[in-house]
């Protein structure tokens, strides 16, 4: 990156940069930190899109470009499964009860588990480069997980009914809902078909990049390790805390990276000079501690509801802090 793009990216950043330090000096970061962080990524975005488009002559887009705007779309299914096959699991668990089953039985699906999904659709087609099967694909995704939401809270009211109460025009609820799970599905399958079929080049891709550019060293490892965690948890959220003890085979690798990152890190004197990389590292590692326990939970039959859906989440967050890193003041001199 040259110098002049170097100043018309950092800066305007310099003030939100500024809040963020004294932020952490006053030790009241909480609720600021994911909002700086997030004017920080849209601003990079906003200045690294114009010039790193594709220009007449053709030449092909950062591979980074492609994998930092993946980010959104794996942060919406990582984020939207687990609560919608819970509430598929525990509707099915309902019908099984019939008069026994309660309201208090089927968790509600929140709006905030969709928010990642609202959030790459505002901003997926704002980010280059344009993919828009990709984008069309997230769009339907949306819309039928919101269906879907809305499905299981129509069964869970329905248990709340009296004899008498319900209308006898509208849709049987179970009917709704089983219609809104098929046709979520069909579109959960369309979206990771979407994903999966650019995330391996893209990898491949950003991996050989950075290491023409630095050999393996600390940002290597820090993307083979986000490429090692995903297939854990891609995994997991298709399991629930009974079955998923099928998915330890995807967290030995991420283990394997997780300790060549930690022993690199170690070993680099630069490490803290990277932009976000004491925040990203503690998240890491307790994400690791977590991720680690729920699989030996789950081998001795001991994972209790909802440890799924914690590491699931914490895993996101991994993401979010990820793709705050910028080595680029790492290089500096």
């Amino acid at each position: 990156m040259s110098v002049s793009m170097q100043d018309r990216i950092l800066v305007p950043l310099a003030a939100p940069l500024a809040v963020l330090a004294l932020c952490f000096a006053l030790g009241a970061c909480n609720e600021a930190t994911q909002e700086i962080r997030n004017r920080i990524g849209e601003r990079l975005q906003e200045r690294l899109t114009p010039d790193d488009a594709q220009g007449p002559s053709g030449a092909p887009l950062p591979p980074e470009l492609v994998a930092n705007k993946l980010i959104l779309y794996v942060d919406c299914v990582n984020t939207s499964r687990v609560p919608l096959y819970a509430g598929f699991r525990q509707v099915s668990a309902a019908e099984l009860a019939g008069k026994k089953a309660r309201p208090e039985d089927i968790d509600p699906v929140l709006d905030e588990s969709l928010e990642s999904c609202a959030k790459a659709q505002r901003e997926g087609p704002l980010l280059q480069p344009p993919l828009p099967a990709l984008e069309a694909a997230a769009t339907t995704y949306l819309a039928r997980a919101r269906e879907l939401a809305a499905a299981v809270a129509a069964v869970r009211a329905s248990l709340a009914e009296k004899p008498g109460e319900s209308d006898p025009a509208a849709t049987d609820p179970k009917t709704r809902f089983a219609a809104a799970f098929t046709r979520w599905d069909e579109s959960r399958q369309a979206l990771d078909e979407e994903i999966d079929a650019r995330q391996a080049e893209v990898d491949a891709a950003v991996l050989a990049e950075v290491e023409r550019r630095g050999g393996k060293g600390l940002e290597w490892h820090v993307r083979d390790l986000m490429r090692a965690a995903r297939p854990y948890v891609r995994c997991l959220g298709d399991h629930d805390e009974i079955t998923a003890k099928i998915c330890a085979g995807y967290y030995t690798p991420f283990d394997q990276a997780y300790q060549a990152f930690m022993a690199v890190h170690a070993a680099d004197p630069e490490a803290g000079k990277v932009f976000w990389m004491p925040q990203f590292v503690a998240r890491l590692e307790k994400y690791h501690r977590d991720a680690d326990a729920l699989r030996a939970a789950l081998h001795d039959n001991k994972a209790e509801s909802g440890d799924i859906g914690t590491v699931a989440r914490e895993y996101n967050d991994l993401i979010r802090d990820f793709s705050a890193l910028n080595f680029t003041a790492a290089k500096s001199p």
